[in-house]
């Protein structure tokens, strides 16, 4: 279990970097759900309140054979500087040229990493979702 729960706590963590996180608060953790708060950098904005610059966020973990596979294809991106805020910035064909993948193993992955929601929680609801588009 405990082994599981860190892999958990590590694909949601690598999942939020694509959003330019700085921070990461883990608050609840089960078999199914992951509760954290994620946090940004001060960005220059002179009204910046590091207060309120954080969003509660539940992840309702889904299992993939090929996570690592999803989680590394992000870690490209942010890498290569090719996504802006929740958006790949070149079309997936691209990507697959850039990437060198066989075509099996990039496809599954850009499906797995496109299928992955993580909701906001606004007051304790559920208003929104981080997620990757292109």
């Amino acid at each position: 279990m405990m082994r599981s729960t860190a892999r958990m706590i590590s694909n949601l963590f690598r999942f939020m970097l694509i959003f330019e996180i700085n921070k990461f608060w883990i608050f609840r953790v089960t078999e199914s759900t992951i509760n954290a708060r994620v946090g940004w950098a001060d960005d220059g904005a002179p009204d910046y309140d590091e207060d309120e610059e954080v969003q509660d966020i539940e992840w309702d973990v889904q299992h993939y054979d090929n996570i690592e596979d999803a989680l590394e294809l992000a870690e490209y991106l942010i890498d290569n500087k090719i996504m802006r805020s929740d958006k790949v910035t070149i079309d997936r064909e691209e990507l697959f040229n850039r990437i060198s993948w066989e075509k099996d193993r990039y496809d599954a992955a850009i499906n797995t990493l496109l299928s992955i929601k993580v909701d906001m929680l606004d007051e304790g609801r559920k208003t929104d979702y981080f997620f990757v588009h292109f």
